[in-house]
């Protein structure tokens, strides 16, 4: 039987002898929402994801399908500078100022399956323009 995401990491705070308070702490991760993660009542998103992935070299693959090692590799770091971003998001706004609706729609669904906290964000901003109006 393959593991579920929750049952991952509830293997990995146990196989690290830490209480889930602990592994809260040293990830920044609120209690209550790793409980739901291990409870699977709730999947993680890119940012517990991303520290769980830097606090403790965990594969995110791993930690999501089950599959590959459950420690990455060590590789060097690349900070990703304002610079960086800076640029991602021009070629990120010059391709949807390009892109017809079809790829525009394909990127919002894709936004949402990746971004949980976009699909939140998102729904706060329509909420917002309805109490606007």
């Amino acid at each position: 039987m393959k593991m579920t995401t929750g049952e991952r990491l509830k293997y990995l705070i146990k196989n690290k002898g830490l209480k889930i308070t602990e592994f809260s702490k040293k990830t920044g991760i609120n209690y209550r929402t790793l409980q739901g993660y291990i409870s699977g009542e709730m999947k993680p998103g890119y940012d517990a994801l991303t520290k769980i992935y830097e606090v403790f070299n965990i594969s995110i693959d791993w930690l999501i399908s089950g599959e590959g090692e459950i420690y990455r590799e060590e590789q060097p770091k690349e900070k990703i500078t304002p610079f960086k971003s800076k640029l991602f998001l021009n070629w990120l706004n010059e391709w949807w100022d390009n892109a017809d609706e079809k790829h525009r729609n394909w990127l919002e669904i894709q936004l949402k399956r990746c971004f949980p906290e976009y699909t939140e964000w998102l729904t706060q901003q329509e909420k917002s323009l309805q109490k606007q109006s």
